[in-house]
């Protein structure tokens, strides 16, 4: 009895541990970080070096998110003592639910006799690409970048931090240094601060210090950068035809800047053939092609580590994406990027099935086999494990506390109750409306706004998820005490551009608000618009055009009357009430018709330069 009290005593301090750094210095540390390493079996290594996901567990129509942990996935965490696990928004339905998982993986992975906590990451970016359900959005990099205040990066970045930190997550895959100096980057866009890479650098470095306050790691993406392709690496493998030198004086400059004030840099799977010169023969093509940053030596080594001094963990990005996995042979590509620099791999086998887990087995001896027969460098596997370790040390999460190095980062304890109360809380909600406020973007306004509370209004959107939008919006102004009389507000679903009758549609309008919302390069309904505005004039009506994605389309309707930038065009599924359950609240739209119709001032700044 008193050994399995000291066994749960000792398993509920180890869980602390996970929230809360140690407090004492030990000068030995290093060396003795040194000694786990090199008492690891290999395969424990192995382990340490990947970073997979619980997504989905099932297949066809049984295949389901994966909520809480089955008894296949308890077993894998206690056999394998993984560096980590990424989160994504299968995982994290609710705030209380997602802190019990993130504690059923810490458990697990101690029961295993793991000599650390888990690394428990997750794509919080904010704006476009969050993973919360339950969470505070925030407006997203561009519309921070459009506010013109850093702060605002810091103050967004504070908010994300605090809202993982009492869930137990301790990574952000976080901020996104990519330079969109493409707008045809069907990608990237929004995710960036701006094209301007001084400007991503001073952003970058305060959403950094934002996440830092609240103990939560921070990881650089996407390594060398990707704000300059014209192809989605989830889908393809780009490529960008720039050599060193022109990388250094443009893509380059965020990564300079901040690097060293980073826990993670994040590769991406790119081409560049002016600097990588190596090749590999595409198992998809048969043809010859360059090896992508990911696994490019002179890239992650010779630059990053090298030239830039980067003295962190370097992860690659999802390995089962296809600019990897339809090229790449599985244990080629592993060896390629670990022998490259690359100290943790992210996701490189789907473990959604039981034959996943097996297909893990497999995975992780044959890597083992490559290490013991020298094909893999085992100075490489060394350096990554020992990296890890140092990170982990450095945030209070190594089991021996004695090992853990003296941090400054204040970390929440993880807790349900907590979660439920902090994640997606009326407080921060209130910080994410006034950075979206100051983001609204007025490119041209004759006249046109704001609107009059007397005159009639049509608003034509092209997703069901954003009438939400506008039925908050318009609360959001009678509670500021400017009465809006909905009876004069119609609000039009347009399903099919080409079947609307727009004549019928905007018939008695004194302003016509159109939503246009892109997302690359194309434009699909830019006729249809421009009818709109041609229509709207005939009536004698004003038109306004309402960028509510990529801002590069404000300069598609210069007949415009009015024409503004939100920079995020989420929808709400549900009107939120500010408590934790509210879910997919996109502040941008509100915030861009709260400005329309007087709710503020349009004070944003197009961050991206647009041909007007």
């Amino acid at each position: 009895m008193r050994k399995r009290l000291a066994f749960v005593l000792s398993l509920l301090l180890t869980i602390a541990t996970v929230a809360s750094p140690a407090c004492a210095v030990n000068v030995h540390a290093k060396g003795g970080i040194e000694q786990l390493v090199s008492d690891m079996p290999v395969e424990q290594k192995v382990a340490q070096m990947i970073m997979p996901s619980f997504r989905y567990w099932g297949t066809g129509d049984s295949k389901k998110g994966v909520t809480e942990l089955n008894d296949q996935q308890k077993a894998t965490l206690m056999k394998y003592n993984f560096g980590g696990i990424i989160l994504f928004g299968q995982n994290t339905q609710e705030a209380a639910q997602t802190t019990e998982l993130v504690n059923a993986m810490q458990k697990a992975n101690i029961q295993g006799g793991a000599k650390s906590s888990l690394l428990i990451s997750i794509d919080q970016e904010g704006g476009y690409i969050t993973r919360l359900q339950t969470g505070t959005q925030m407006p997203g990099n561009m519309a921070i970048g459009a506010t013109g205040d850093p702060e605002n990066a810091f103050r967004a970045a504070n908010v994300i931090g605090k809202e993982l930190a009492v869930q137990g997550i301790n990574v952000d895959f976080a901020p996104v240094m990519d330079v969109n100096n493409n707008p045809e980057n069907p990608i990237i866009g929004v995710r960036s601060f701006s094209d301007n890479p001084n400007k991503v650098a001073e952003f970058g470095q305060r959403y950094i210090d934002g996440l830092h306050s609240n103990g939560v790691m921070t990881a650089l993406k996407h390594f060398p950068g990707h704000g300059d392709t014209a192809t989605d690496s989830h889908t393809g493998l780009p490529l960008i035809d720039k050599t060193y030198d022109e990388l250094k004086k443009l893509e380059l400059i965020p990564y300079t800047a901040v690097a060293k004030k980073s826990d993670f840099v994040m590769t991406a799977h790119i081409q560049y053939p002016k600097i990588e010169t190596g090749t590999y023969i595409s198992k998809l093509t048969g043809e010859k092609i360059n090896l992508p940053a990911t696994l490019s030596k002179t890239i992650l080594t010779g630059i990053l580590r090298n030239d830039m001094g980067f003295d962190g963990v370097i992860v690659t990005d999802a390995l089962d994406m296809d600019a990897i996995a339809k090229h790449f042979d599985k244990m080629d590509a592993t060896t390629l990027a670990i022998n490259a620099g690359a100290n943790m791999l992210l996701m490189p086998v789907d473990l959604s099935t039981e034959d996943g887990l097996k297909n893990l087995d497999d995975y992780i001896s044959g890597v083992a086999a490559k290490i013991n027969a020298g094909d893999i460098s085992i100075d490489a596997v060394n350096e990554s494990v020992t990296r890890i370790l140092k990170m982990k040390a450095k945030y209070g999460l190594l089991v021996d506390d004695s090992l853990n190095t003296v941090s400054k980062w204040s970390r929440m304890q993880p807790s349900p109750v907590m979660a439920e109360k902090v994640v997606g809380s009326k407080a921060n909600h209130d910080i994410e409306w006034n950075i979206a406020l100051e983001a609204i973007t007025s490119v041209k306004n004759d006249k046109a706004f704001p609107i009059a509370t007397d005159k009639k209004v049509v608003i034509l959107y092209p997703s069901e998820s954003q009438l939400n939008s506008f039925k908050y919006a318009l609360d959001k102004l009678n509670e500021s005490g400017i009465k809006i009389n909905k009876n004069n507000i119609s609000m039009i679903y347009i399903e099919d551009y080409e079947g609307f009758n727009i004549t019928q549609g905007i018939t008695g309008a004194d302003v016509v608000i159109c939503l246009s919302a892109i997302y690359s390069a194309e434009v699909n309904n830019k006729n249809f618009i421009t009818n709109v505005i041609s229509e709207a004039h005939k009536n004698n009506a004003k038109a306004i055009v309402l960028s509510a994605q990529l801002p590069y389309d404000t300069a598609l309707y210069p007949e415009a009357d009015g024409i503004v930038a939100c920079y995020n065009a989420r929808g709400m599924t549900d009107i939120p009430s500010f408590d934790p359950n509210t879910k997919q609240y996109g502040p941008n739209v509100p915030a861009a018709i709260y400005v329309l119709f007087g709710g503020a001032k349009a004070k944003g700044v197009l961050p991206v330069f647009i041909q007007l």
